[in-house]
């Protein structure tokens, strides 16, 4: 399992810093989260960019995500369908407590992660990423 220490959002002001240039609709944003220059993202530098969107979402910045504050997302994170983020919240609540924290999200980046890593190399080129990040 991926390291915890990397989803401790309050040691990440650079990420959240980086949060606000983040945009859905602009294909090649996540390029900034790219440490090596190597056009791919491994699991860290990945982990750094989930981490980055979903700190963008956390109004109350209390580390932690309800289902209100995942679902309302700001006009530029808009992709997703209201009734398809809720699904998707309450796929990744494991313990069913309306909260999303850290640990789950931990999970659920690397879940992410592996589904996105079509050719199993251990790391994200832009073909993987989908048209709308």
């Amino acid at each position: 399992m991926m390291n915890k220490q990397l989803l401790k959002i309050t040691a990440l002001p650079i990420l959240l810093s980086m949060a606000c240039g983040i945009y859905a609709d602009d294909a090649e944003s996540w390029r900034q989260f790219d440490q090596d220059g190597d056009s791919n993202l491994s699991m860290e530098e990945f982990s750094h960019l989930r981490i980055a969107q979903y700190t963008a979402l956390d109004r109350n910045n209390d580390g932690q995500w309800t289902r209100r504050e995942f679902v309302k997302r700001k006009p530029d994170m808009s992709m997703g369908r209201i009734d398809a983020l809720r699904g998707k919240f309450n796929r990744w609540d494991k313990d069913e407590n309306g909260v999303w924290d850290v640990a789950e999200a931990s999970q659920a980046i690397e879940g992410n992660f592996k589904w996105l890593d079509k050719n199993r190399n251990g790391k994200l080129g832009k073909k993987e990423f989908p048209k709308y990040w």
